[in-house]
């Protein structure tokens, strides 16, 4: 029998929300986190780039070395049953502390690749919620990336709570004539929505759940849609399922999804979109959240991590 089970809150009063670390990794991960510093949603939040060579110091930055991460990256030995270099030493000591750990990488280069797999396991360690959300290089990309990412991808899955899973090629595939430039910055629009969206509805208290709700996940797919006039919650949760990422098979069988609410109290609305996502995926265990943002007027948005 599937589960639907509620958490969070968007209430902020007497609510204690979780302390959490974003570790952008490499030039894309930074790039992702830097618009976000100063989003009043991320209030609760500590942001590193972390990576070899620092850029505009606009984030604190974490240098890492590559010798130690591939030390990392090749031991069958997890951290904890062995000894720490210096690097990884390092990791601990900026995330120890922290309830959630995000990690955002594009991953197919040594650095990326093998810097999110040591932060995922740091995250395992110190016991955080770790998420991390992961892009794949376009088909077009080397046949060496490809493998590097793929097999990195695994490695994270290992030690991450959640691996969100984001292919490049696929928002290409949508819309094959957008500019370069402009595909990167939907995609990192859509990495941010599952930071933003959680991070102002999870309570200290949830995270245990959904640690346990999470297990057994080897990879989630993301989906974001918006709805507006009658039955928008509905719309919202089919303009999610079209989102490039997602595979319309119905055999997903973990969901955590929020759904936010500009005006109105939003339960209607959350309640239609439960029930298209129950027609969507049958077997699905579902979580959900909402959340109230006014910046998004009448309409109501649905963003989802479906996990295979």
């Amino acid at each position: 029998m599937v589960e639907t089970r509620r958490f969070g809150s968007d209430i902020s009063e007497g609510i204690k929300r979780p302390f959490t670390a974003a570790l952008g990794i490499g030039g894309a991960g930074r790039n992702i986190l830097t618009s976000m510093t100063d989003e009043p949603d991320f209030a609760n939040m500590k942001f590193f780039e972390v990576g070899v060579n620092e850029r505009l110091p606009q984030l604190p930055f974490m240098h890492i070395d590559k010798l130690d991460m591939d030390q990392t990256f090749r031991s069958n030995i997890p951290m904890g049953r062995r000894p720490m270099n210096k690097t990884e030493d390092k990791i601990i000591r900026r995330v120890t502390g922290n309830d959630i750990v995000y990690i955002v990488a594009g991953l197919g280069g040594e650095t990326g690749s093998w810097t999110a797999y040591t932060c995922a396991q740091v995250g395992k360690m110190m016991g955080a919620f770790t998420i991390a959300l992961i892009a794949l290089p376009f088909e077009t990309e080397s046949t060496e990336r490809q493998e590097m990412a793929e097999k990195a991808k695994t490695k994270i899955s290992d030690f991450a709570d959640v691996t969100g899973v984001f292919h490049n090629s696929r928002l290409l595939r949508m819309s094959p004539h957008i500019p370069m430039t402009r595909a990167f910055e939907v995609m990192n629009s859509i990495i941010q929505l599952p930071m933003k969206e959680f991070n102002t509805v999870i309570t200290h208290k949830d995270i245990v759940h959904l640690k346990r709700f999470c297990s057994g996940v080897d990879e989630f797919r993301i989906g974001a849609g918006y709805g507006k006039g009658r039955e928008r919650g509905k719309k919202a949760a089919l303009e999610a399922f079209r989102s490039p990422w997602l595979d319309d098979s119905g055999e997903y069988e973990t969901v955590l999804t929020v759904v936010t609410s500009g005006t109105g109290s939003g339960e209607m609305e959350a309640q239609d979109a439960l029930d298209k996502i129950h027609e969507w995926a049958p077997r699905a265990n579902i979580m959900w959240g909402l959340r109230k943002d006014p910046t998004i007027g009448e309409r109501t948005r649905v963003t989802l991590l479906a996990g295979l």
